[in-house]
């Protein structure tokens, strides 16, 4: 049992390697070189011909959607819905993402019906191309007993915001004498834009879907572990990942 336990500590101690290795390498390579600024009338064309990705995420919760867009640009956008295993939607339960298009005070342009579950066709991820219009757009959950709900901004187009967010990772635990960590590791996640702003930041463990980032992510399971983070600012750029 002794030897076990030594063997168990050896391994640990390398998988918490492994994971430093991978977090901090890719921090290198997401800060962005420093490129001429063009003018500001080819920074808009970019913009507004730049794919606006708005995702909505459902898992067991029958009163919130998981994770929901607060901000969008006016102007063409492809909604994703996703109701899966990969979004903690074990239960098998339908969800759907349903456009309000009656109550006065919202936007009613834009029909959207997305009808989701982990176990159809699709694996309960769906999306659709609609253009949005600038004002507020309000969205629900159309299956009965279901109280999820929220509202959607969209703001003019024109935003010369084409720069994605920096995004850096710091991993921190208890090393042994040979720098190596020891029982588990934590990994802490930041994002900033100084133009339009950090709208979400993401992670994914082991080549899994990505999932927001809302506190830091311990890693404590022996073996080898890849550790990947990206962030969205609120015009819709994406830092690489």
């Amino acid at each position: 049992m002794q030897l076990m336990t030594g063997r168990l500590r050896r391994a640990l101690r390398a998988t918490v390697a492994v994971v430093l290795l991978c977090v901090t390498l890719p921090a290198l390579w997401l800060s962005p070189a420093k490129a001429a600024v063009p003018k500001p009338e080819a920074r808009q064309q970019v913009s507004q011909a730049a794919a606006q990705v708005l995702t909505w995420t459902a898992d067991n919760s029958m009163t919130a959607y998981k994770d929901v867009p607060a901000t969008a640009v006016a102007g063409p956008a492809t909604i994703v819905f996703e109701n899966s295993m990969a979004t903690g939607s074990t239960f098998g339960m339908t969800h759907t993402l349903t456009f309000d298009t009656s109550t006065p005070g919202y936007n009613h342009d834009v029909n959207v019906n997305i009808i989701a579950s982990p176990y159809d066709a699709d694996g309960g991820r769906h999306e659709i191309q609609v253009n949005l219009t600038p004002g507020k757009y309000r969205f629900f959950c159309a299956i009965p007993g279901h109280q999820m709900v929220g509202e959607l901004v969209v703001t003019p187009g024109g935003s010369t915001d084409t720069t994605a967010p920096q995004v850096s990772a710091n991993v921190s635990g208890e090393k042994d004498a040979d720098g190596n960590y020891v029982g588990s590791a934590t990994v802490t996640v930041s994002a900033s834009d100084s133009e339009s702003g950090v709208d979400r930041v993401e992670y994914a463990l082991d080549n899994g879907a990505f999932t927001t980032y809302s506190a830091p992510v311990s890693v404590n399971a022996a073996g080898s572990h890849r550790v990947q983070y990206r962030a969205t600012d609120k015009a819709g750029n994406v830092s690489p990942v």
